[in-house]
């Protein structure tokens, strides 16, 4: 085997769209790398290769820590293909990662087979992004998919078009128009927000084919009353982020919105509809339990990773770095 970097743009993606996970592919596209170098972010890509052709690809993203260290982060990956091996695999990507100065090298598996290849200690961390989705079935009839969403939902969509709610999907809107509802929903919500450079940059770096991230919004008498950040990647369509007008929250447009993004999806041959993290399932009290009943009510198949994960490098240095962070969490 092989262990080489990637400067092929074509044979990465081509690598990602066949054997990436179900939910977030796009994390490990290479317009996502570029993306994480347009905010500051280095960006390693390695692939393993076996009588030339690819068995894993690690997109992996360099992050500072205080004191000069730094760590490897490697989101929703690496991605192996069917027929690799994947602890053997794992175990080379870790140990390409020793050779660097990193800490700790942080990553999403998306197969259990990944979670338990520990060589070196491997350490359950917060996880980054969401562990639980779910994935909407668009190869189905748009009658079955109203069929299977919760009463109250096609109700909302109805009310919404009955009050002549108007959705535009990809047009000219910027971020500059709809920032203040964005704004408004995280000082709502009690949510961090990037700042809004960090998402100009994500709609300008993933602006083509292969990875394309989109505005779409709702309207009311030419007021924009929600909007969502969108990404297309292969076959996916995925809710990315979403903010609504509270002040026009009878009007129900989220739900309209995404409706039309359902159908949108569909009648550009995208196969599947992510809702990016809901609760775990029977979660009381969740702070995401609000958003989670709203994304249920449209139906769908639950989907659960494994989550984020650590392995360490350099042990003393990462146990005083844990105890930091744990020091930082509570005042916060």
């Amino acid at each position: 085997m092989d262990f080489l970097e990637v400067s092929d743009k074509q044979v990465w993606n081509d690598f990602i769209n066949q054997n990436g996970p179900r939910s977030g592919s796009f994390l490990h596209m290479w317009e996502w790398g570029t993306f994480q170098e347009s905010v500051g972010y280095s960006v390693i890509r390695r692939a393993i290769t076996h009588e030339g052709k690819v068995e894993m690809a690690a997109q992996m993203i360099k992050k500072t820590l205080p004191f000069g260290m730094n760590y490897l982060y490697c989101p929703r990956g690496p991605v192996v293909s069917a027929t690799s091996h994947a602890g053997e695999l794992t175990s080379m990507i870790v140990h390409s990662a020793a050779q660097t100065d990193a800490l700790f090298f942080r990553f999403e598996p998306t197969s259990e087979g990944v979670e338990t290849a520990r060589d070196p200690a491997i350490v359950k961390s917060i996880d980054l992004h969401p562990r639980y989705t779910i994935l909407m079935d668009l190869t189905q009839h748009s009658e079955a998919l109203l069929a299977g969403m919760h009463t109250k939902t096609r109700y909302n969509i109805r009310l919404a078009q009955k009050k002549s709610v108007e959705i535009e999907i990809g047009t000219d809107v910027s971020l500059d128009d709809v920032w203040t509802v964005f704004e408004k929903t995280a000082a709502r919500g009690g949510f961090h927000l990037h700042a809004k450079s960090y998402y100009e940059k994500m709609l300008s770096a993933l602006s083509g084919s292969a990875c394309r991230a989109f505005l779409a919004v709702a309207k009311i008498d030419g007021k924009i009353i929600a909007a969502n950040i969108m990404i297309d990647c292969g076959d996916t369509r995925t809710y990315l982020h979403g903010a609504s007008d509270h002040e026009y929250r009878k009007l129900m447009a989220p739900h309209l919105l995404h409706w039309k993004l359902i159908q949108d999806a569909q009648e550009k041959g995208l196969r599947s509809y992510d809702w990016w993290g809901v609760a775990p399932e029977g979660a009381e009290n969740h702070p995401w339990s609000g958003i989670t009943r709203f994304k249920e009510g449209f139906g769908g198949e639950r989907v659960v990773y494994p989550g984020t994960f650590d392995i360490i490098l350099r042990p003393f240095p990462y146990k005083l770095y844990s105890r930091a962070r744990s020091v930082i969490r509570k005042f916060r």
